[in-house]
């Protein structure tokens, strides 16, 4: 038995079909809703965004749907839900402070970050205080050095390089493309790996 080798290596493996998007109806979008919210943390404005990608995707593909009662329904049950308790921009945008400045990100880029989900500067500044508040003894400014050497810990950058490949000049860079300040930036660069952790250490106790 003779192989065309060929038309074998030429030959590709049937694609699967892509999935054929649902018609929307109140109850695919309540059910679609919830999934949604079961896996990720979103607020309201964010919640609605990724709602309607569904609805346009819907209407492009069945076309006797309008799209403007489809997008009525959305509305209808973000509102619902914020009602239920199921969204919660006050408690989203919390959570979110707390788990970015967790990983080392200043002021400028937790507000850019939660602006693309739909938070306003000001919602973002207001619990960013209220968190930096609890956290940081010293205020606003003691909270993004911390944020800055949580950063360069992640990044093993600074007082936590771990070799001399890269310039204090590169750190500074790597730290204000970052969001944060040049005071902020001095700080830390100015600092040993030592003092560093016993900063960490001390607001980590709190």
């Amino acid at each position: 038995m003779t192989i065309d080798r060929d038309s074998k290596r030429n030959s590709k493996p049937d694609r699967p079909a892509k999935r054929v998007p649902k018609k929307i109806t109140e109850t695919y979008l309540h059910n679609s809703g919830l999934y949604y919210l079961q896996r990720f943390a979103a607020g309201k404005a964010h919640f609605r965004s990724v709602m309607l990608r569904k609805v346009r995707k819907s209407c492009m593909h069945h076309e006797d749907q309008d799209f403007d009662a489809c997008a009525a329904l959305v509305n209808q049950l973000a509102d619902k839900f914020e009602q239920t308790g199921l969204l919660d921009d006050a408690a989203y945008v919390r959570g979110m402070v707390t788990s970015l400045r967790r990983r080392g990100l200043s002021q400028r880029a937790i507000v850019a970050k939660l602006a693309q989900k739909g938070i306003e500067q000001d919602t973002t500044l207001h619990a960013l205080g209220a968190h930096d508040r609890d956290f940081a003894p010293g205020g606003d400014s003691d909270a993004e050095k911390r944020a800055a050497l949580i950063f360069c810990r992640r990044k093993k950058i600074g007082p936590f390089a771990t070799n001399g490949k890269k310039t204090h000049e590169q750190f500074m860079a790597t730290l204000a493309r970052a969001g944060f300040s040049f005071d902020t930036v001095r700080f830390v660069l100015n600092i040993d790996q030592e003092e560093s952790q016993n900063i960490l250490m001390k607001q980590e106790s709190l």
